[in-house]
């Protein structure tokens, strides 16, 4: 993976680690494999390495509750010359009226951590 980070500066690098922090919430487990970084990373190639940070740091401020995937289309977004589109659309379906919740925060899981952080059993 070391391979796939070295076209990243270490501020670059610090984004993508504050990213993967963010996007682990998505998951029950509050965990993300390494094959799911590297396939993501692996997609991230495709683009300017400038263009990736913007799109993560958008993902972490404006979408921290939805899963890794959501990225992609914030740099097709981003690639395609558009503002995001999402200071532009109607975003009803990001604001808890999803018919399931897929791609959404685990939020037990954001507790535990919070809990584990804090050393409170509660």
């Amino acid at each position: 993976m070391e391979q796939l980070m070295s076209r990243y500066t270490p501020a670059q690098r610090s984004v993508i680690e504050a990213y993967w922090e963010t996007v682990r919430f998505t998951r029950s487990t509050g965990k993300i494999s390494d094959g799911i970084k590297r396939r993501e990373m692996e997609y991230w190639a495709k683009y300017d390495p400038s263009l990736v940070i913007r799109a993560l740091s958008i993902h972490i401020q404006k979408y921290p509750n939805i899963k890794e995937n959501y990225t992609r289309g914030i740099l097709r977004n981003l690639k395609g010359g558009a503002s995001h589109a999402g200071d532009a659309r109607n975003h009803v379906r990001h604001h808890g009226t999803a018919a399931s919740g897929a791609g959404k925060r685990d939020s037990s899981a954001e507790e535990a951590f919070r809990r584990r952080l804090t050393g409170s059993s509660l």
